[in-house]
């Protein structure tokens, strides 16, 4: 099933963080779920001038978190482990690709690829969530600052 991308992009941005870092979704099914990033400029490198892994790592909880509500369901994260396998760079596109490999009543585990605008494969994350119950879009509507709307 195609989810609306606008719309699970909206939901996306109710969490204040993946605003912040200006997350947005790019394909949102079933099948698959990417999340790709602007990784503009200096702002989030290391001392050795490459992107920190901590961004790699909240991307992969953002897009394997809403793998799971396109899924249909609401989910808390339970363990995510990242392999960092090349090094990311400033002014690059760093897209995520999630696939759910399973689907429980309690839980579900999420797989996520990492890879950059030149198609270099940079890491590979493994995620394992508490399902929650069932995830519905469009909730409580809120604004650009997440607050609810009147």
């Amino acid at each position: 099933m195609q989810a609306d991308v606008a719309a699970v992009d909206r939901e996306l941005h109710k969490n204040p963080f993946d605003r912040f870092m200006d997350f947005h979704i790019a394909k949102a099914d079933e099948e698959s779920t990417v999340l790709v990033f602007q990784n503009r400029g200096s702002s989030w490198e290391n001392p050795n001038g490459t992107l920190y892994g901590g961004v790699l790592y909240a991307m992969a909880d953002s897009a394997m978190e809403i793998a799971c509500a396109v899924c249909g369901n609401a989910v808390l994260t339970l363990d995510l482990g990242m392999n960092y396998l090349r090094p990311a760079f400033s002014d690059t596109t760093i897209r995520a690709e999630v696939k759910i490999i399973h689907k429980g009543h309690t839980t579900m585990v999420a797989l996520c690829d990492f890879y950059d605008n030149q198609e270099r494969y940079l890491a590979h994350g493994k995620g394992t969530f508490f399902v929650t119950g069932p995830f519905v879009f469009g909730g409580e509507d809120t604004d650009a600052d997440g607050q609810t709307a009147q």
